[in-house]
């Protein structure tokens, strides 16, 4: 009897005991395992090994425990996480200093004595789990470490861009009848419209972006519009000019804190011209000036540039105003091409690079604009509806150039459609490498 009572109270501990471990188990997969040396070098057993919910440490003089010296230590930290296909932007704040590995490729070192903080815009190709490593060494002084992700966009989202809602009111109401990505709050419509579905007057529009801002400070912003704007930076509105007016052109300074800050603007047309200008000292805006990786960084090649070469007669290239800084574009041919632009890279490090095109906001109405990509002693086409784009960068797809002068990018003005029907846009492209 007593062994059949013993033998109850065991198999309840177990079944009360099974349920925490299982709850416990997925816990520990989203967590950070922390393993801590002795020395500035990583060298040897770790004396602490621990897990830790988030990478964010500031532990002055002191240390991360009582094993642990207060200087000459070191840290090595792994986690496996998901991650969405798309751009994100990787910050590591560090003293003193710090490495970071995404299964298994470097892609931020602050390999260095002192404090720093640094970023780095990484494009994730593949959905799912992928590993993330951080090295960590504090030699004397205070200690400290934060680590942190943003996602800037998806697999087919623009880096840098306005997420804009169009309404056939002024009121911002119901449903928008169109939803697209705005690489710049920058139009002047006149008495058009914004695109087809949309109506000549009596419109509203609502721009959303998440902007990184890497510093405290009072940022400058410059305003025109022609009818109503008003500015939301985290909900809490800084310009409100909602009435019918002319345009006029208007500055603010606005105090914001560092960080991922949520900008919202909100517009609308009565009658008459509609213009929607908004633009700020200190935007990112697609993030270029950011690594994307250590030994590698965007590559732009503008229509001003000597490594763009105009082919045709001069007469029929026109420049623009708008786009990247301006921008060439000439009259379309139906089926013998006339006129091209050769965009040649400087590329020098054979790799994987996405090419992107910018298309201005105006002479961009081809719908069939014909790139072809010379890479690797290959040639691939990619035609392109230039009309739906405005001020933005598209991408053009992946390629691998082996780094040969030759390898360059064509655009020709044969588009299949009527001729002199379409404007085609000859602006920025831009390399950059994966």
């Amino acid at each position: 009897m007593k062994k059949t009572i013993g033998l109850l109270i065991t198999l309840w501990l177990v079944a009360a005991v099974l349920p925490l471990t299982s709850q416990a188990a997925p816990l520990l997969k989203l967590s950070w395992r922390a393993e801590y040396c002795d020395n500035d070098s990583l060298s040897g057993a770790p004396r602490l090994s621990i897990y830790e919910a988030v990478l964010s440490h500031d532990w002055g003089y002191g240390s991360p425990a009582v094993e642990i010296p207060p200087d000459n230590f070191s840290a090595r930290y792994t986690i496996t996480r998901h991650f969405e296909k798309g751009t994100y932007l990787f910050l590591i704040t560090a003293d003193d200093g710090a490495r970071v590995w995404l299964d298994g490729t470097l892609i931020l070192d602050a390999w260095d004595f002192g404090y720093k903080h640094r970023k780095a815009k990484v494009y994730i190709d593949t959905t799912g789990d992928h590993e993330l490593q951080v090295a960590y060494f504090e030699k004397t002084g205070k200690a400290k470490i934060n680590f942190e992700w943003i996602q800037l966009g998806g697999e087919d989202d623009i880096v840098g861009a306005w997420t804009g809602q169009y309404f056939n009111n002024r009121d911002l109401a119901g449903d928008p009848v169109v939803e697209r990505q705005d690489g710049a709050i920058n139009f002047d419509w006149n008495s058009g419209s914004p695109a087809p579905k949309i109506t000549r007057d009596n419109f509203s529009v609502r721009w959303t972006r998440s902007i990184y801002l890497s510093k405290d400070a009072v940022y400058k912003f410059r305003i025109q519009h022609d009818d109503g704007m008003r500015l939301y930076v985290d909900g809490k509105i800084f310009y409100d000019s909602w009435y019918d007016q002319s345009v006029t052109y208007q500055t603010r300074e606005v105090p914001l804190k560092g960080g991922y800050r949520t900008f919202v603007v909100e517009y609308y047309d009565h009658v008459g011209n509609a213009v929607a200008q908004l633009s700020f000292d200190g935007d990112p805006d697609g993030y270029e000036d950011i690594e994307p990786d250590p030994g590698g960084a965007a590559i732009v090649v503008d229509d001003k540039s000597p490594r763009f070469r105009w082919g045709g007669p001069a007469g029929n290239r026109y420049i623009g105003p708008g786009g990247y800084g301006a921008s060439s574009w000439t009259y379309n041919t139906t089926h013998d091409p006339v006129n091209f632009g050769k965009w040649t890279p400087p590329i020098t490090i054979a790799g994987n690079y996405e090419v992107f095109a910018f298309i201005p906001g105006s002479n961009a109405t081809t719908g069939a604009a014909r790139y072809q990509i010379y890479h690797f002693g290959q040639w691939e086409e990619r035609t392109l509806n230039q009309s739906r784009y405005s001020n933005e960068w598209v991408s053009l797809g992946t390629y691998y150039f082996e780094g040969k002068q030759e390898e360059c990018v064509f655009l020709y003005d044969s588009t299949g459609e009527a001729a002199n029907s379409t404007r085609i846009a000859f602006d920025a492209l831009k390399f950059v490498k994966r």
